[in-house]
Order: C-alpha cells, then structure tokens, then sequence
C-alpha cells in the first residue's frame, strides 16, 4: 500500500450543494462537484450539464477582431494571395485547417505553411516571410503563434504584406506591429473567456467572416457547426481547461467527432484503432492528439495538416498511415530520451533540487516535452528537459500547479536566446555556455519560491462515500460531467474503512492488481493499473480512493484505483 501521499479533502459550501441540488433536480454529491469546479448558481450549473452554442460569447467582443475581419474581406474581394501559417502542434495544426477551408470555401485564394520544426523551429521567421513574399502573398494570419514575432512582422511590412496574428500566447508589454492581433491576453482585451486555444480562436474568426461575408452577399449563410470537430481536438490537445466556452466546443465537438463525417479524423480513429469506439476526451488526448504531433515532432508537419484537409477516404487513408508510421518511430525515440533524463536524475541522488533539469547531447527536440512531462509526473516536480546540438540547447519545460514555469523562464531572459509559454509548460533555446548559469538561476528561483506543499505527493478526495453509494446510477450521474480534463478532471472519490477480501495480481508482465473490497453486505471490485508491488493482503482495512467506472460485461460499478493506505 502507499503510505506517501497525502490525501486532500475539497472543502464545499454545503448549504449552495443544496441549493444547486434542488433547483435543478440533480443529486447532491454531483452539485459539490461543480461548486469545486467553479459553478455557484443552478443556472451555471445548467448551463455546465447541458451546455449550448448558443452560450458561446459574441467574436466582436475581441480587440482588433473587426479589423482582421475587415482586412480578410478586402483579400477575398481583391483576390489577393493569403497564407495561413500556422504551428506544427495538434492545436495549430486544427486552426490552420479550420481557417484556411473556411476560407477557400468563401471564396478566397488561400494557401497554408506550417513550418518544419527541426529545421525552421518554431513562429513565424523573417526568411520566411521574405519566401512568401516572392510568391506573391499579400495577407499573412498566423494562427497559434505570430504574438513576439517582432522582426517578422517589421520584414513584412516592409515588403508590402500585411500580417495578422491569431494567437492565444501571453504577448509582451509591446506587440508586433501587425495589422490586426486577436489574442484574449492582450492587455486590452476584454473578451469574457481568456483560456481559448487557437483552434477555438479561428472558429471565433471564422464566426465573425461569416457574418460580414453574408451581410456583404460573398457568401450564403454557412453552417459553422462541422468544424467544431476540429476545435474540439485542438482543445483538448492543448490542454487548456475545460470550462466556459472550451467546455461548449469539446462537448459538441465530441459528438460531431463521433459521426465520421471528417475523413481525415475518420482515418485517423481507424489506425488508432478506436473507430468502432465512443470517442472521449481521454481518446482524443491519448490517441488522436500524439498522432497529429508526431510528424510534427520528428520533421515535416505536412502529411498532418493533409490529413485534416483531406476531401475523401483514400487520400485521408495513405496521411494516416504515414502519421501512424511516425507516431510508431516517435514512441521509440522519446523512450530512450526519456530513460536517459531519468538515469540523469536518479544520478542526483539525494541532491535532487525542487526543479529539475535533464541536459543531453542529441536528444531530439520534437520529444524533450513528452520526456518532461513523464519527469514531472514520476517526481511531481517542475522539470525541464535540454537537447544539445552543435552548442545550442533547445529545451521544453513543464510544471506542477502552483509554480508558473512561463513565467520563471521570462525572468530568466538575459540567459536565453529565445522563450515562450505557460503557467504549466514553456520553452527555450539556449547557448550551450549559458546553461550553467541557467541551472543555477532557476535552481535558486525554486528553491526560493515554491512551498514544500506544492511539490509534495497529493491526491486531491472531491468527496467521501459509502461503499454502498457506488453504483451505476453513481456513475451515470458523473458521466454528465464529461468531458473530463485540464480545469475538469475526472471526479476522485474515496471510501474509507472498507476490508480487502481479494487482491490478485493480473496483466501483462503481471504490473496491476485487481481488488475487491467489502463493507457490510456490499462488494465492490477495483483495478490498481502499475501497482502490483502496492497490493495489499486480504483482511486489510484500507481507504481506497478512485475514479468510478463501469464493468463493460455485467454493468456493475467499478474503481479504477488512485491510491489505496492503511484506513485512518
């Protein structure tokens, strides 16, 4: 059993649960877990259960969107050449193929670039845009990333092209001079929900071309709905929170998702080999999204977005293959990068800092994030992750909730060469010379600002139940949260007191443990996945905290097993 982590009990308002509970007639239990995600009236939580397009706020609310709405008409008028650049991530990938079919369905001459990270690395670059130029293009919108492209924006004006950024990253105190920004994080910006990814800023783009296109007569009235396919992948890949106006586009989209009617996605589901399945946030997050980023990982992001644009099932076929090929090779390739950052910690010892960070020659960048985040969560942790190569370190960064890892590599600016990010996950290129001065920066910056709480093992309990209450109608209630996710998770319940009557050690390389446990008359069975050497003995009295799940063959209730300890 695990006697290391600390179990967290959620503090609820009990008499608004009440409240909640009855106005909107659902269980009490459901109504403390959405007051602990944020709900505080039964028209909040209506609106959380059940949510509606038509609760998505108006596009004009955002600066600057009535001009970069005013700009693109003027391209579609003028026939003028626009590129949509985009990111090589799933996020960038969704919104450079949201807008660009939008745009070529209205009309417009439009083409896409997505840079190669490997070669280009990561934004918009002032050669690039001197390349695009030559081609004849005269509107540039950069989607998922274009907000600290200063000298590019500055290159582009000078060439006669005009840029327009959509992104959705923190931007500094002084923006790119671009025709036209849409980022929620602006400044002055007081569009009501910040936490947008750029698949759900183009749709908020997309929203308000199709309203002028129509008034203007370039286009009949579009429906916008079979694209939300596409925001909602781009939202859960990006790992923003799944709340407000997120919580809207991964709901519908989930279900437009679940009707094929995208043959690239389609595809897609089908070499993840979850097409006959109903597809959730977990299987968007853990099956979808790594496919889309893998060629993006490993070179040319190309046969991603071809992918997503694809018009019929053959063509989409041969893109996912090739995707399923990279994602086998990319799998291999952050393994060993990750066992080798891992041989790197535990080489520490005892001398381990509250922030780590790996250093390795050749350590390819396109999964330096993936091997951080696997050290994050095997040491709970902010940790960072630098690949050398011919003296430039590029390094990917992730981080614990508490510690803002976007705002740390700022401050570090005057070693860096280049940063960007997020409270939880940044990045950096680094001189390979400045890295000392680097650790030892960021090592006196944790040590001086994060708490011992923060990075000390925790589960956070929403509630306590009886062994009696975990049931299948339990479980139905709960599934009316979904989708689960950042700024959502999965609801954790715990039971206490209950005795051990079976613990059998089961799976491939005998790794998980399946537990069944008693109180009075009820019996409950459960699965501790990776834990065989936690299992406990029969006739323990053990708290077992869980997330509630279904028996797919006889419908009872089950425990996916958190964490299991001596009963307190």
């Amino acid at each position: 059993m695990n006697d290391i982590s600390r179990w967290v009990q959620a503090e609820v308002d009990l008499s608004l649960a009440q409240t909640i509970a009855q106005a909107i007639e659902i269980p009490e239990l459901i109504a403390k877990l959405l007051i602990l995600r944020g709900i505080n009236t039964p028209d909040e939580a209506l609106d959380f259960i059940e949510p509606k397009l038509a609760n998505l706020n108006d596009p004009a609310k955002f600066m600057d969107m009535d001009t970069a709405t005013a700009r693109i008409v003027k391209a579609v008028q003028k026939k003028q050449l626009v590129c949509v650049f985009g990111d090589y991530d799933a996020d960038g990938l969704t919104a450079t193929t949201i807008l660009a079919d939008f745009l070529e369905a209205s009309g417009a001459d439009v083409t896409t670039f997505i840079p190669d990270r490997m070669t280009e690395g990561y934004g918009l670059q002032p050669d690039r845009v001197r390349s695009l130029a030559q081609l004849g293009i005269k509107l540039i919108i950069t989607v998922d990333c274009g907000i600290r492209a200063h000298e590019a924006v500055q290159v582009a004006s000078e060439l006669g092209v005009d840029v327009i950024i959509v992104d959705h990253h923190v931007p500094d105190p002084t923006l790119p001079a671009a025709v036209a920004i849409v980022d929620p994080h602006r400044a002055d910006c007081s569009f009501p929900f910040a936490d947008l990814c750029a698949a759900g800023l183009a749709f908020y783009l997309i929203g308000s071309l199709r309203r002028e296109f129509y008034r203007l007569g370039i286009i009949n009235d579009v429906d916008l709905r079979p694209f939300l396919d596409l925001v909602a992948v781009g939202t859960i890949a990006d790992m923003v929170p799944l709340n407000g106006d997120n919580r809207v586009f991964a709901v519908h989209g989930l279900r437009r998702l679940n009707q094929d009617t995208r043959p690239g996605l389609a595809a897609l589901k089908a070499v993840a080999g979850i097409a006959a399945k109903n597809i959730d946030a977990r299987a968007v997050a853990f099956s979808l999204a790594p496919r889309l980023n893998a060629t993006g990982r490993l070179g040319d992001p190309k046969a991603a977005l071809d992918l997503l644009r694809a018009k019929d099932a053959l063509q989409a076929r041969t893109h996912a293959e090739i995707l399923q090929k990279d994602n086998d090779e990319r799998r291999i390739i952050a393994q060993k990068v990750t066992d080798e950052a891992m041989a790197h910690v535990y080489a520490q010892g005892k001398n381990l800092k509250r922030i780590i960070i790996a250093v390795g020659q050749g350590w390819h960048q396109g999964v330096i994030g993936i091997a951080a985040a696997k050290l994050v969560n095997a040491f709970n942790k902010p940790s960072i992750v630098i690949g050398l190569e011919d003296g430039i370190g590029k390094g990917s960064c992730r981080s614990v909730k508490g510690f803002d890892i976007g705002q740390a590599i700022k401050s570090a600016e005057p070693f860096l060469v280049r940063f960007g990010g997020h409270p939880m996950a940044a990045g950096l290129t680094v001189e390979e010379a400045q890295i000392p001065n680097l650790i030892n920066y960021l090592e006196e910056l944790a040590e001086a600002t994060i708490d011992s709480d923060i990075i000390a093992p925790s589960i956070d309990v929403d509630a306590w139940l009886n062994l009696k209450e975990v049931t299948p109608e339990l479980f139905r209630h709960i599934e009316r949260l979904q989708p689960f996710g950042m700024g959502n998770p999965e609801p954790v319940l715990a039971v206490s007191k209950v005795t051990v009557t079976n613990a059998r050690i089961v799976g491939k390389g005998k790794r998980h443990v399946q537990i069944e446990v008693c109180d009075g008359d009820t019996r409950v069975k459960g699965i501790w996945f990776d834990q065989a050497h936690l299992a406990p003995t029969i006739g323990d009295l053990v708290d077992v905290a869980f997330n509630i799940s279904l028996d797919d063959r006889t419908g009872d209730a089950k425990m996916k097993i958190i964490d299991v300890r001596q009963a307190t």
